[in-house]
């Protein structure tokens, strides 16, 4: 931003050449220049006429290249207005205002600061070290401030929806057709994003501004980012109003000096003290309403499994039985280091194995069996080498200082490395994999199991799997006789064109490959694998309906068959609103016009999850389906969206 960046009094805004202080007059005023007289030639003549005599400069090419903007200044800004004329002057925009303690390192967020860190960002390479740390601190308050206006939009926004809602309720109007009833399925849409995280956030930004306001402040001024205010806020939820201003002044004051984790923990920790009946009331809550066994894919494309909301009494019993077994199995002399023995016994464990029995003889079972009893610690305690020294290994999962471990601070959390003189093989376990039922849908390539194709499978809800963790999955499904199998057959743009499944249990052993993937497709005895497999399974293909509807597989019933229902789900994998996530598998198979004024056809059936589905049917809402598959959603708010069929992974 430079002089050359405000609009002047010139017909298009421009800055009129310095010089002549004749042609300053105020265009329009009595004695200035006569509007209609203004004259563009003349001007830039004269600003010609300057340049030459060495009265006017050229501007630099930094000068020139960031966006113009009009900014009001009044409230806008904490900056004295001599001090802006400083900075946007010709020698003030090289940086050294983000220098430490200097006017933009300090400034409050706003449309100057915006200005200024946008200008600066166009040529970092001109800066000091200082500089670009001050530029990047500008940002991070300015990403600060926008998530405070996002948040203040968010609370209005539902507290428009909460007055709605509570007069329908006072009208006697039923649960399911009350105006305002779903706002967190609306802002989940804007936001492409899960209903549960919607109502999430407009829970933040309702107690931030009534419960938290220190907290709420910080953020508006570019002091905390969203991120702690959520870690001030999750904590204090169960808190009284008093004990949550109590907390928010404690909370706040801290928080810009704190790590995620340190401020988590803190968080905890005050409203334990303020309430602890008030904390104990939400761990309960939490328990009934989350407790479960979560299972999904970890960043690197590996898995976890894990029990949420437990007891802490519970857990810590579970993980002390798990360590004990892992020394016992080490005392067996089993290779590995403890890290890696307490997955073997975790994993065993939960298939209905005994982890000792991975030891010689049923004599050295059962003494590692007495062993692992006597090593056992009470809940609470560490599982050390059975010498109550422990042994150095790093229990890498310290988890019970009353934070999780977010991915947002993984980094920070490191633990002691494992001790070496117990190597490790890892990688995938040897021999084929247990057998397992398809309960969930393994989408799969063909190309990646018969070897021509790198693209990724998934696996319901666990997400992607890559080709050697695919083939091994589809070995084990296809070994029980519960899985079935079907096939969706893609075109160019990776929507579903056809679908067709096979009768009866078919185990598949995975053919010998030399691990090269062609990106042409596959060679000729790749194709000879794929129609060998088709035709042992005797797959018949259904085209599915695709631009426009043939009505082909048109049924005259209300509920759609098992075919349909394939046809549909293949087509459209989970549900169809913006940003819901549910496996079509699990969802409903809904009319988009009722039946019987819809038929029951793949261009009137979409497999929406049961809110959505609730969603759909509630004052204000309209979902129209004008090709099968093609949703339009439009909300109370009046604003659409717009979701079309899945493409797969290729």
């Amino acid at each position: 931003m430079s002089e050359a960046s405000f609009p002047g009094p010139g017909s298009d805004g421009e800055q009129p050449p310095p010089g002549d202080p004749a042609r300053d007059e105020t265009v329009g005023e009595p004695g200035g220049v006569p509007e209609d007289d203004w004259d563009g030639d003349a001007e830039m003549a004269a600003y010609i006429a300057d340049l030459e005599a060495g009265r006017a400069r050229i501007p630099e090419e930094w000068e020139i290249e960031g966006p113009a903007a009009t900014i009001g200044l009044g409230d806008a800004a904490d900056v004295d207005l001599a001090e802006l004329a400083a900075m946007v002057g010709p020698d003030g925009l090289g940086g050294e205002v983000f220098a430490r303690d200097r006017s933009a390192d300090v400034m409050r967020p706003g449309p100057v600061l915006a200005a200024l860190t946008e200008q600066a960002a166009g040529g970092l390479g001109r800066l000091t070290d200082n500089q670009v740390i001050g530029a990047m601190s500008a940002a991070r308050r300015l990403a600060a401030r926008a998530a405070w206006l996002e948040l203040t939009a968010v609370a209005e926004f539902t507290r428009r929806c909460e007055a709605q809602y509570e007069d329908a309720k006072a009208r006697g109007v039923p649960r399911g057709c009350r105006d305002g009833e779903f706002p967190d399925a609306e802002l989940g849409m804007e936001l492409v994003t899960s209903q549960n995280a919607a109502r999430d956030q407009m829970d933040l930004a309702g107690d931030l501004q009534t419960r938290l306001p220190r907290t709420w402040a910080a953020l508006g001024a570019g002091v905390i980012d969203e991120y702690r205010a959520r870690l001030i806020w999750r904590p204090t939820r169960h808190l009284t109003d008093a004990d949550a201003a109590r907390a928010d002044e404690i909370l706040a004051a801290l928080a810009p000096g704190l790590r995620y984790d340190q401020l988590a923990r803190k968080a905890t920790a005050v409203a334990m003290k303020l309430d602890p009946q008030a904390f104990q009331r939400g761990k309960e809550q939490a328990r009934q309403e989350r407790q479960r066994v979560q299972a999904g894919r970890e960043e690197s494309g590996n898995a976890f499994l894990s029990g949420r909301e437990l007891a802490i009494e519970d857990a810590l019993a579970s993980k002390a039985h798990i360590d004990a077994l892992a020394v016992a199995l080490r005392k067996g002399g089993l290779p590995g280091t403890l890290q890696r023995l307490r997955v073997l016994a975790f994993n065993d464990l939960t298939q209905g194995r005994d982890p000792l029995d991975r030891l010689a003889g049923p004599e050295s079972a059962d003494d590692a069996g007495r062993d692992a009893r006597q090593d056992k610690p009470a809940a609470g305690g560490h599982a050390g080498d059975g010498d109550g020294s422990g042994d150095g290994d790093g229990d890498d999962d310290a988890s019970w200082d009353g934070c999780p471990d977010m991915t947002q601070w993984q980094h920070e959390r490191r633990g002691t490395a494992e001790d070496d003189d117990h190597p490790d093989s890892g990688g995938v376990p040897s021999g084929p994999p247990a057998p397992f039922p398809a309960l969930i849908n393994l989408t799969v390539p063909a190309g990646n199991i018969l070897g021509w194709s790198a693209a990724p499978g998934e696996a319901g809800g666990w997400g992607l799997t890559d080709p050697g963790d695919t083939r091994r999955l589809v070995e084990a499904a296809s070994r029980d006789p519960r899985t079935r199998w079907c096939f969706t057959l893609l075109g160019p743009d990776g929507t579903a064109v056809a679908h067709g499944c096979a009768r009866g249990s078919h185990p598949w052993i995975p053919p010998p490959g030399d691990g090269q993937r062609n990106r042409d497709g596959p060679d000729a005895r790749q194709a000879a694998a794929l129609a060998t497999l088709l035709r042992d399974l005797n797959v018949t293909f259904t085209p599915i309906a695709k631009g426009s509807c043939d009505h082909a597989n048109a049924e005259n019933r209300y509920t759609p068959s098992r075919k349909l229902g394939h046809l549909v789900r293949a087509r459209t994998a989970t549900c169809p609103a913006p940003g819901c996530g549910a496996h079509a598998y699990h969802n409903d198979l809904d009319h988009t016009v009722p039946h019987p004024d819809g038929p029951t056809d793949e261009c009137n059936i979409a497999p929406p999850c049961r809110r959505h589905h609730r969603v759909k049917q509630a004052p204000g809402w309209k979902l129209e389906q004008p090709e099968p598959g093609v949703m339009i959603w439009t909300t109370p708010s009046g604003r659409s969206y717009t979701t079309r069929p899945t493409v797969y992974e290729m």
